[in-house]
């Protein structure tokens, strides 16, 4: 049976090229594929997809994603937080950044690292933010 061969896997391959190759209109197609035919996404399924919104300047669909997500019991790892705040930092929208550091920080299951730090920082250039950068790099100081 061939069809029973089509899982997480398969598609997850699939989603990561599409990833790669920058076509979010793929990525997000194949997503409700997915959904449409109960194949399971897991984490590593949902930051591909995180990750293509970031790269594609899409972040105005990682909300849904981590909506679903969470309806889903999918649990973020360090990788998911990292994936979008690099993505809102990317697209300038440091303001969600520094509120999904928060949100991470509050749940308590994850600490910010140097790579999470860094897009934050970058983010703060990008925008002129120094008052930030200074907090931030007290933050990793402390």
């Amino acid at each position: 049976d061939r069809k029973s061969m089509i899982n997480t896997v398969v598609y997850s391959t699939v989603l990561k090229g599409f990833a790669v190759s920058k076509r979010i209109d793929k990525v997000l197609s194949v997503y409700k594929e997915m959904r449409a035919n109960s194949i399971a996404c897991n984490t590593i399924t949902y930051n591909t997809m995180l990750d293509a919104c970031a790269k594609c300047n899409a972040m105005e669909k990682a909300a849904q994603l981590l909506e679903d997500m969470k309806e889903l019991n999918v649990e973020p790892d360090i990788i998911t937080y990292s994936t979008i705040i690099k993505g809102y930092c990317m697209s300038g929208e440091i303001d969600l950044a520094f509120s999904v550091l928060k949100e991470m920080k509050s749940d308590g299951h994850f600490e910010p690292d140097e790579i999470m730090y860094n897009s934050i920082l970058d983010g703060c250039a990008r925008q002129r933010q120094v008052t930030e950068s200074l907090k931030i790099l007290d933050e990793m100081q402390a």
